[in-house]
C-alpha cells in the first residue's frame, strides 16, 4: 500500500501584511499541483490530508476557496482522498459532503473506517473551548478525552490489515511555527497505539519523525509560512505499508525565505546587503541589532523587491535590562480585569479572547 501524507497548505495566506503584504496563493498553488502529480505519477492507494488546508477559518478568500477545490478534487481523481479538519480549517468546507464527490471524504469528527486492505482512525481538531463551563479545567479535560477517543482506536486495530492514525495534533516536545495559532494542549507520544502502522500528523509546519514506535511523522506544510520556518523541511511523504512501514520525503518546490543580520545599519553594511541580495530571489528579512528607524525601513523595504520585513533587535531586547515602560496590551488589561473577578477562569478567559484576537487579525487579513 502506498500513501500520500499532506498538511498544512494554508491556502489563502497573505504574509508580511504588516510591511510589505505577499500573496502566497500562486506559490501554494504550484506547490500543490507538484503534489498532484506526484500522487498520479506514484499512483498511490490513499491521499491523507491532516487538516489546516485553508488559513482563515472564519472569512476565507473565495479565490483560495476555488484553488482548494481544485487541488482536493484532483486528488481525489486519483485515489480515496480523506481530508481530516485543522484547527485553521473553516466549518464551510463541510459542504463538499453535500456535493457527493467520488473519493473524498471530510472528517471533522474522531472516527475510525475500515476499508479492504486498512483500518484508517481519524483525530481532527477539537477545539477545547467546548468544554468551557463544563470543568474547571478544560485543557485537562481535553487531554483526558483524546486519550480516551485513542484508547478507543487502539481497540479497532486489525491483525489482517494495515492500520494508519491521522491526527491534526500538537505533541510534547514539538514547537508551533509563529504564525500559528496555538494549540493550548499537547499530547504525549505514549498516548499513542504501538499496533498502528504509521500515524500520519498535521499542525507542525516541519517535516520530521516525531513517534518511534509507532512510526509517526509530521510532514510539513508545502511552503514556508513565515521567518521562523526558514530553516525547516518543506514537502510531504510517501508511506510504504507492507512488511515494514518506508518514509520517503517529498521536496515541493518553494520560495526561499533568509534572514540578513547586520550590527547596525552604516553604509558598508548597506552596501554589504546590497551585494548579498543581488543573487537572491526569495523573501528577505533585513534585522539590524541597533536602534530602530524608520527612515531606514522605508528604504529598504522600497528599495528592494525581495526585502519584505526589516526589524530591530536593541540593546535591551538582548539582554532583558534597562527596558523602557511600556503602556499594557489589551490581553494583558483583560487578566487584570478578571483576575480578581473569575480567578478560578482566569487562564481559560485570557486564552479565549487570545484566540478571538487572532481570529480577527487573520479575517482582517483576508479582507484585506
Amino acid at each position: 500500500m502506498k500513501i500520500l501524507h499532506t498538511s498544512d497548505w494554508h491556502v489563502g495566506l497573505q504574509s508580511w501584511v504588516g510591511s510589505k503584504a505577499v500573496d502566497r496563493l500562486e506559490e501554494t498553488r504550484q506547490a500543490l499541483h507538484f503534489l498532484v502529480d506526484v500522487a498520479e505519477k506514484e499512483r498511490v492507494d490513499l491521499v491523507l490530508i491532516a487538516g489546516d488546508v485553508i488559513h482563515s477559518r472564519i472569512n476565507p478568500r473565495i479565490d483560495a476557496l476555488n484553488v482548494l477545490s481544485e487541488v482536493v478534487a484532483r486528488f481525489a481523481a486519483i485515489a480515496p482522498t480523506f481530508l481530516v479538519f485543522g484547527n485553521h480549517d473553516w466549518q464551510g468546507l463541510n459542504c463538499w459532503k453535500n456535493f457527493q464527490l467520488k473519493n473524498l471524504h471530510i472528517i471533522e469528527r474522531p472516527t475510525t473506517i475500515e476499508l479492504d486492505d486498512v483500518v484508517l482512525s481519524f483525530l481532527p481538531y477539537t477545539d477545547y473551548q467546548r468544554l468551557l463551563g463544563v470543568t474547571k479545567d478544560p485543557i485537562s479535560a481535553m487531554r483526558d478525552l483524546l486519550d480516551t477517543y485513542l484508547n478507543d482506536f487502539r481497540v479497532r486495530i486489525s491483525s489482517n490489515k494495515a492500520n494508519v492514525l491521522v491526527a491534526h495534533a500538537m505533541l510534547e516536545g514539538c514547537f508551533e511555527s509563529e504564525r500559528e495559532n496555538a494549540i493550548l494542549y499537547d499530547l504525549k507520544p505514549s498516548s499513542f497505539p504501538t499496533g498502528f502502522d504509521y500515524v500520519a500528523l498535521g499542525h507542525v509546519h516541519n517535516q520530521m519523525q516525531i513517534l518511534q514506535q509507532p512510526i509517526g511523522w509530521y510532514c510539513g506544510s508545502p511552503i514556508a509560512l513565515d521567518f521562523g520556518e526558514e530553516k525547516d523541511v518543506k514537502g510531504a511523504l510517501l508511506i510504504e505499508i507492507s512488511q515494514r512501514t518506508i518514509v520517503k520525503p517529498v521536496r515541493t518546490p518553494h520560495v526561499t525565505l533568509k534572514t540578513f543580520v547586520y550590527e547596525d545599519y552604516s553604509l558598508s553594511n548597506l552596501n554589504r546587503l546590497e551585494s548579498e541580495l543581488e543573487n537572491f530571489s526569495g523573501y528577505a528579512r533585513v534585522l539590524f541589532k541597533c536602534v530602530p528607524s524608520n527612515e531606514v525601513r522605508k528604504h529598504l523595504l522600497e528599495r528592494y523587491e525581495s526585502v519584505v520585513k526589516v526589524e530591530f533587535e536593541t540593546d535591551w531586547q538582548e539582554r532583558g535590562a534597562d527596558r523602557p515602560v511600556e503602556k499594557k496590551s489589551l490581553i494583558e488589561m483583560y487578566r487584570d480585569y478578571v483576575k480578581g473577578k473569575y480567578p478560578d477562569f482566569e487562564e481559560e478567559m485570557v486564552k479565549i479572547v487570545e484566540q478571538l484576537l487572532r481570529e480577527v487579525e487573520q479575517s482582517e487579513t483576508a479582507q484585506d
